[in-house]
């Protein structure tokens, strides 16, 4: 599972041609149908790999890189109840909830043990699984996180904003310019013009202006989700970083360096609370590694996924 850098175009399979309709399915999990795509390609000896999106976002976060995957692994990646195209569930929408849908999943799908990637707000949903099923989590990749100053902002606004204010800031930027549909003119616009996509992705992002754009006019399409803001608003009564030293399967943290929503304190708190994790930074790139750079990203991932 190695692959060049997303400006060569020899990057694996080609995702523009991948027979997604084939692998696309829905699931039932709680009364709820949970949206998510599973290319099984690779036979039924091989490890579960499941991809956990983030904030706003949807499967299509991992377009580019699940057909490189599938070629050695099973690959699932889910829309989240509330996200992509999964009902929202209103009663269910703190990240334990979010975590028990995966779990969910995983029954619905005869998946007994699985690798999960958790990006940004999904690495919240990932770390709340392997702490609440460490029966069901394998391995632990984490990227574009741990996130864990945020989330105390809802409960203590002053004291996170004063603790970390440049992702406090770059939280709600996010939330303004990634976090809201997006109509397919717009976003295609978006996608195809450096100076737009800079100015939307410049804050949280090392180089958006290198980003192939019409892989993020795919990406950017799905925006927005009734989910996003019940998520945040969740952790004003469960704070979802609680329990970090309950986790025991190992964890790598896949990161970039100028990443602003998980600053280096987040990473060494959870460095020095989580025993069996450790950390790798991928060079120039912000809070998406798996699409700024996803061949360094996948040879991270495959490197992890054969340490002994």
């Amino acid at each position: 599972m190695s692959a060049p850098d997303n400006a060569d175009p020899a990057f694996g399979p080609d995702w523009r041609h991948f027979p997604w309709d084939e692998v696309t399915r829905d699931v039932e999990v709680d009364a709820r149908r949970v949206h998510l795509v599973d290319l099984d390609q690779a036979g039924d000896n091989t490890d579960v790999l499941i991809f956990v999106h983030g904030i706003s976002a949807s499967w299509r976060w991992f377009i580019e890189i699940l057909p490189e995957v599938a070629e050695t692994h099973r690959a699932i990646a889910i829309d989240l109840p509330g996200f992509g195209n999964s009902e929202m569930s209103w009663r269910k929408t703190g990240f334990t909830a979010l975590a028990e849908a995966v779990a969910g999943v995983c029954a619905a799908l005869s998946v007994d043990r699985a690798i999960i990637i958790g990006h940004s707000m999904g690495s919240i949903v990932a770390t709340r699984l392997a702490i609440d099923r460490p029966d069901l989590v394998e391995r632990l990749v984490i990227t574009g996180g741990p996130v864990l100053s945020l989330t105390g902002l809802a409960r203590h606004p002053v004291q996170t904003f004063l603790a970390q204010p440049r992702s406090v800031a770059t939280l709600l930027t996010e939330l303004m310019t990634i976090g809201v549909p997006l109509p397919a003119p717009v976003s295609r616009m978006v996608a195809s013009s450096p100076r737009p996509l800079k100015l939307a992705l410049g804050p949280f992002l090392a180089h958006p202006e290198r980003l192939d754009p019409e892989l993020m006019h795919h990406v950017m399409s799905a925006l927005g989700a009734p989910g996003s803001f019940p998520a945040l608003l969740s952790t004003i009564g469960d704070d979802p970083g609680t329990d970090l030293h309950r986790i025991t399967c190992p964890t790598k943290i896949i990161r970039g360096p100028e990443d602003p929503l998980s600053p280096p304190a987040d990473v060494d708190r959870f460095l020095a609370t989580v025993g069996t994790a450790s950390a790798v930074e991928i060079p120039e790139t912000g809070h998406w590694p798996h699409i700024e750079k996803p061949s360094e990203f996948l040879r991270e991932l495959e490197a992890f996924l054969l340490e002994a």
